[in-house]
C-alpha cells in the first residue's frame, strides 16, 4: 500500500513538472538565447515591481500597444487578465521614423503602416534588427487599398534606422521584448494599433491637407481610437472587401 501511494505521489509530481514546463515552453525557448537571458537579468525584477505598482500581476497581464507616428510615441497598455479596462503602463518614443503620414501602399514608399495589427514572430538573433518583433502587415485592408502587391515585412526593433519599421532605443526595445515574451508565453495575443497621430482638433486640421483617400482611411480608423479613449478596452475589429475596418463592441 505504501509503495502504491509513493508511486502515485511521484506520478503526480512528474505530471505537475511536465505541465509547468509546457506552460513555460515559449519563455524557456527564448531564454536559450544569451541576449534574452541577459535582458531578463537586467530588467525583469524592476519591470515586475513596476507592474505590481499598477495593481497588475506580473504573472497574468494582457498587453496592448499604440503607436502615434507624428508624435513618435509608443504606448504600452496593460491589464490583469480578468479585468476589462487597460491602464497606461509606460510611454516610450520612436528613435527614428520614415515616410509620411498615411497608410503604406507601396513596398518602397518608406511609410510606417497604419492600422490594426498583431505581433506574430520573435527573432532575438536578427543580424540587422535588434530584438526584432514582426507584425502581421499587410493585413486584409492593407492589401485592398494598396497600389501594388505588398511584400514588405514590418518589424518593431531596436536598431535606430528605418524604412517602414517601428524603431526604439535599445533600452526600450529590451523592456518591450521581455513583456512580449511574458505575454506570449501564456498564449496571449499581442495587439498593436498604429495611428498617424492623436486625433485632436489641431491634428484634424493638419490631416485635412492630405489626399482624400488618406482622409477617408483616417476617418475609418479613428473610430477605434476614440472608442479606446472613452472605454479603455478594445473593440472587435474585422474588415470588409472594400478596404474598410468594421467594429463591434
Amino acid at each position: 500500500m505504501f509503495q502504491k501511494k509513493s508511486f502515485i505521489v511521484i506520478a503526480l509530481a512528474f505530471s505537475f513538472c511536465v505541465t509547468a514546463q509546457k506552460k513555460n515552453a515559449f519563455k524557456q525557448m527564448q531564454l536559450n538565447y544569451p541576449i534574452v537571458k541577459a535582458i531578463y537579468e537586467k530588467y525583469w525584477k524592476a519591470l515586475s515591481d513596476s507592474i505590481r505598482s499598477k495593481k497588475i500581476s506580473p504573472d497574468s497581464f494582457n498587453l496592448y500597444f499604440r503607436v502615434f507616428k507624428y508624435e513618435k510615441e509608443f504606448e504600452i497598455w496593460m491589464k490583469n487578465s480578468g479585468d476589462v479596462r487597460y491602464q497606461l503602463f509606460k510611454t516610450m518614443y520612436l528613435c527614428a521614423t520614415s515616410g509620411d503620414l498615411g497608410p503604406k501602399k507601396y513596398n518602397k514608399d518608406g511609410h510606417i503602416p497604419e492600422g490594426f495589427y498583431a505581433i506574430t514572430k520573435f527573432n532575438p538573433n536578427d543580424k540587422y534588427k535588434y530584438l526584432a518583433l514582426k507584425i502581421d502587415f499587410p493585413n486584409a485592408v492593407d492589401r485592398e487599398i494598396a497600389e501594388e502587391p505588398l511584400t514588405t515585412s514590418v518589424f518593431i526593433h531596436g536598431t535606430c534606422e528605418t524604412t517602414a519599421d517601428i524603431v526604439l532605443d535599445k533600452e526600450d526595445i529590451e523592456q518591450i521584448y521581455i513583456l512580449c515574451v511574458e505575454a506570449r508565453n501564456r498564449k496571449e495575443a499581442l495587439y498593436i494599433d498604429i495611428y498617424p497621430c492623436r486625433f485632436s482638433k489641431e491634428a484634424e486640421n493638419m490631416l485635412s491637407n492630405y489626399p482624400k483617400k488618406s482622409i477617408r482611411f483616417w476617418n475609418n480608423i479613428k473610430d477605434a481610437y476614440f472608442y479606446f479613449e472613452e472605454n479603455k478596452w478594445l473593440p472587435r475589429i474585422n474588415s470588409n472587401n472594400k478596404g474598410k475596418y468594421i467594429y463591434e463592441e
